[in-house]
């Protein structure tokens, strides 16, 4: 079966779901290919959804655009798994989505055509893989800088953020109803560079977490961070404080000077996302718009794992 090249670049500003584009032209993206059958149009869609295991898998590459493609992701998907960009502000989840896969598709071709360009040519954020019954893909690509477009082949689509939205709470619907993959999870491989997760939010929701580590030192330098791993007695203190005592953060005046020392957590859950809360001041940011504001005997094991930290 001939294949073509797939791509689709979304454009962005903030969370790409509105704002003016640049009206500098722009269409390109990064290396990379994906492959879309001419029969993926009409592939049928199948009653019950398909394994893990049948799910489509990520490109090797970024995907580029090609003007001999429809300007909508085509029907009959059956799988669709979000995919790293290039930027390294997305880290994949390891589950496929196999059920409401049309829901993104749908997503983004809701998005209106806009005949204005974008001159922006950084690396995308993310890429969403579709995959058909006959074994074809294809690939969208994401980024939210400067425009608020998103490319579909050879076509332009208005809004970034919502296909991506709608990925997100699907995958958070499907874990509802699906068992997690059996793994056991060790906190010496946890990483004190693995960065906070903005745009899945909430699959790095913090009261998942099964295992953490406290790291201090320099964030920017986290290779060099002192750590020390959050035992399963002190995580329970750690998950209750949580859900009772998070919020909007507070005022950070005063608090922008560097510190050497600072303390901030990275863990996982069962699914295997990765979950960070770096520390403003007193809080520790779990999104921009809420954080975990220690207290009593939460805020004494802070301090307690920060001095154990080796």
């Amino acid at each position: 079966m001939l294949a073509a090249a797939a791509a689709v670049v979304l454009l962005a500003g903030c969370d790409g779901s509105g704002g003016e584009a640049d009206p500098s032209p722009s269409a390109s993206a990064g290396d990379g290919s994906s492959d879309v059958s001419s029969d993926a149009t009409t592939a049928p869609t199948t009653d019950a959804p398909i394994s893990q295991d049948e799910a489509v898998a990520c490109p090797a590459g970024v995907v580029e655009l090609d003007p001999e493609l429809p300007d909508e992701v085509p029907e009959g998907a059956t799988s669709v798994r979000l995919c790293a960009g290039g930027d390294d502000e997305v880290t994949p989840p390891t589950d496929a989505l196999v059920t409401e896969v049309a829901a993104v598709v749908a997503k983004v071709n809701d998005q209106p055509v806009v005949t204005r360009g974008c001159a922006d040519r950084r690396l995308p954020t993310y890429q969403l893989a579709f995959g058909y019954p006959d074994g074809s893909t294809f690939v969208v690509a994401g980024r939210f800088t400067g425009c608020a477009e998103v490319l579909v082949g050879s076509g332009r689509r208005a809004k970034a953020g919502p296909p991506l939205r709608t990925f997100v709470d699907s995958l958070v619907a499907q874990r509802a109803t699906a068992a997690p993959p059996d793994r056991a999870i060790d906190p010496a491989d946890l990483d004190c560079a693995q960065q906070r997760e903005e745009h899945t939010w909430p699959l790095a929701d913090p009261t998942g977490l099964i295992a953490a580590v406290m790291c201090v030192g320099d964030p920017d330098s986290p290779q060099g961070a002192r750590r020390t791993e959050i035992r399963a007695g002190e995580l329970e203190t750690v998950l209750a404080s949580i859900r009772t005592d998070s919020g909007p953060p507070r005022a950070t005046f005063g608090c922008g000077a560097f510190n050497p020392q600072e303390p901030w957590i990275v863990g996982t859950n069962v699914w295997g996302d990765p979950i960070t809360m770096t520390q403003e001041c007193l809080d520790f940011m779990m999104t921009e718009e809420r954080a975990w504001k220690p207290r009593g005997k939460a805020a004494k094991l802070v301090n307690r794992l920060i001095d154990r930290a080796r």
